[in-house]
């Protein structure tokens, strides 16, 4: 084998390590973003995947009158992205909004508006998923 090869070879695997240890921590800023937020009541989780420097992943967290009470969002495409808190949704302050008024929102946004605020939505429709179904269960219980 000619040198050359061996170095290309070395280089290619350097770098799937180099990847493994950065994903290895992503995936534990991920863990812990999820608790931090989960302790603000109940969590719903989306994501958006874009090219590049489209993608992000939205937790946001509501109380049981499904009001919001937080919300960490991860922006980037990197390794080194890091989990932020959300202050302001579509120019609304975020804490203390009902995730009703976020969806009744994005809902009457066009199409191509909606595709990017994507991540955003399924996180406050889990959330909605999560209360209607506790709503039949308490409807089913009192029949």
């Amino acid at each position: 084998m000619s040198k050359e090869l061996i170095v290309i070879f070395i280089i290619a695997m350097a770098l799937m390590v180099m990847q493994m240890v950065g994903g290895f921590f992503q995936i534990k800023r991920y863990r812990l973003a999820v608790s931090r937020v989960h302790k603000l009541g109940n969590v719903g989780i989306g994501q958006k995947r874009g090219f590049f420097f489209n993608s992000y992943i939205a937790i946001i967290a509501c109380d049981s009158n499904r009001i919001i009470t937080g919300g960490e969002e991860m922006t980037g495409a990197t390794i080194f992205a890091k989990f932020h808190p959300i202050q302001k949704l579509i120019g609304k302050e975020f804490v203390g909004k009902s995730i009703d008024e976020f969806l009744m929102d994005f809902r009457e946004m066009e199409p191509r508006k909606q595709k990017f605020y994507r991540g955003y939505i399924n996180a406050l429709e889990a959330l909605e998923m999560r209360f209607n179904r506790e709503e039949e269960e308490t409807d089913a219980i009192e029949a």
